[in-house]
């Protein structure tokens, strides 16, 4: 066991370990950049940020999962984060969200319409009952 551990050691020593210096505290923010696919849906994003002390600029990119309907087709994106995911729309605004319970292996899935989305879906009144609502019938 222990020779073992020692081989893993020097291994990495001899291949010479590289890992980012500063810690996510000392990263300033340059930008964030959607990322589209050919139908134009936001698949993810590119997250430009800079190290304070070196001045490295570094690049992150994360791209979302596909959620499909059950005729296969693409209703909206998962993006991945620690102790679930966020449930996006076409567009990339957030939706909902998956909490994942670790120990009883469970998850719940929360999904909430814009605004917007809840008015278009609300189905508008007739002439007739305007009228009558108003009262303005004869």
């Amino acid at each position: 066991m222990l020779k073992n551990i020692a081989l893993v050691v020097a291994v990495g020593l001899a291949a010479g370990c590289t890992h980012l210096s500063s810690p996510k505290g000392e990263l300033q923010a340059l930008g964030r950049e959607d990322l589209r696919n050919a139908q134009g849906h936001v698949i993810g994003y590119k997250e430009v940020s800079r190290d304070a002390a070196s001045g490295e600029r570094i690049t992150q990119i994360s791209l979302f999962v596909p959620r499909l309907s059950a005729s296969g087709r693409v209703v909206g994106y998962e993006e991945r984060v620690r102790g679930g995911s966020v449930l996006r729309d076409l567009h990339g605004r957030k939706i909902g969200g998956r909490f994942d319970d670790v120990r009883s292996r469970k998850n719940v899935t929360i999904v909430v319409l814009p605004r917007e989305e809840r008015v278009a879906a609300a189905q508008a009144p007739s002439i007739d009952e305007l009228i009558r609502i108003a009262r303005l019938g004869n």
